[in-house]
Order: structure tokens, then C-alpha cells, then sequence
């Protein structure tokens, strides 16, 4: 199965201020979410991601796949598609599979990326980089101590600020 993370970060690699308002997003970061999201139909997130998206703003509404890593797996999804779920990196992708999926998109937060990151599951990075900085906010991944080389695929200008890299990811090195 094909992993690709879509992330939006800022101009220093915060992927949330410190509010974890996704105020400073440009429309085209939005869109590209959705298409990313209706394209795959099977989107991973954790529960700080989903908490901020649900319900209005959910990527799928009754369609799909909707994966939320958290602890509290007792939670009550506010629609049929999402999957509360403790479960590690590997197990999320074989349940996937096992539902027909071929792709899956990961679209927050620090922790749900970092896991799938070290399980070495990732190969794909879409990270569109917004005009702004932050002085402090969540970095793209927390307590690594390998390094994965990125082939650029592509770069596009979404709009006059804002640029759109688009990675395969190569080997891991401890």
C-alpha cells in the first residue's frame, strides 16, 4: 500500500502554531487536501487532527475510510466512516488493505506522522510550505534518529506565496 503524507508547513517546518488554529492555510493547501482525500479515500489523522476537522470539515463523509490514532478508542465517531483505533502503523495499513484500499493520505498530526515515519511505511511526502513562521508550533516529525533521502518529483506555485514540494521517499539511514 501506498503511503503519502499531505501536510501543510510553514516557512521554518511548523506544521501548527502554538494556538493549533489552522487559520494561516491558503485556500490551495484546502483544496489540495480534499482532492488528496477523495482520491485515496483513506485517510489516516490523529485525534488533535480530527478534533479540529470533525464534523464539519472532514475530508470524507460517508465514503471512504476514515483512520483517527488515538488513545480514547471508546470515542463516539461523529460519522459511520471513522475508525477510532490505538493500533501501530503496520496494523492500520494491513486493515486498509484488507478493505480494498490501495493508497492511504496522512494529513496530521507530529505523533501519526513520526509513527508512520519509523515504521518506514511513508513513500510519498506532499508538503505544501505557507508564508509564515512561527516562533513555536509542531515540528513535521518528533524523536528521530535516522534520515530518509527525498527524491523531489515536482514543485508547483499554488498561488503568489506559496509553493507545493512534492517527494518520493528513498532509503532510511540509522
Amino acid at each position: 500500500m501506498k503511503i503519502i503524507i499531505y501536510l501543510a508547513a510553514s516557512a521554518n517546518g511548523m506544521i501548527s502554531n502554538k494556538r493549533n488554529v489552522p487559520d494561516w492555510l491558503s485556500p490551495e493547501y484546502g483544496e489540495g487536501f480534499m482532492a488528496m482525500s477523495q482520491r485515496t479515500q483513506a485517510v489516516i489523522m490523529g485525534k488533535t487532527t480530527y478534533n479540529i476537522l470533525s464534523p464539519e470539515y472532514l475530508p470524507l463523509k460517508d465514503e471512504g475510510s476514515l483512520v483517527v490514532l488515538t488513545h480514547d478508542t471508546n470515542a463516539t465517531p461523529s460519522q459511520s466512516n471513522v475508525l477510532f483505533t490505538a493500533d501501530g502503523p503496520e496494523k492500520i495499513v494491513a486493515q486498509l488493505t484488507a478493505k480494498g484500499h490501495t493508497e492511504a493520505v496522512i494529513i496530521g498530526g507530529t505523533q501519526t506522522v513520526t509513527e508512520f515515519v519509523k515504521a518506514g511505511l511513508v513513500n510519498e511526502i506532499i508538503l505544501v510550505v505557507e508564508p509564515v513562521l512561527f516562533g513555536s508550533g509542531l515540528p513535521f516529525v518528533s524523536d528521530v534518529e535516522f534520515e530518509y533521502q527525498l527524491a523531489l518529483v515536482d514543485v508547483r506555485k499554488l498561488n503568489g506565496n506559496t509553493v507545493q514540494l512534492h517527494y518520493e521517499v528513498g532509503d532510511k539511514r540509522d
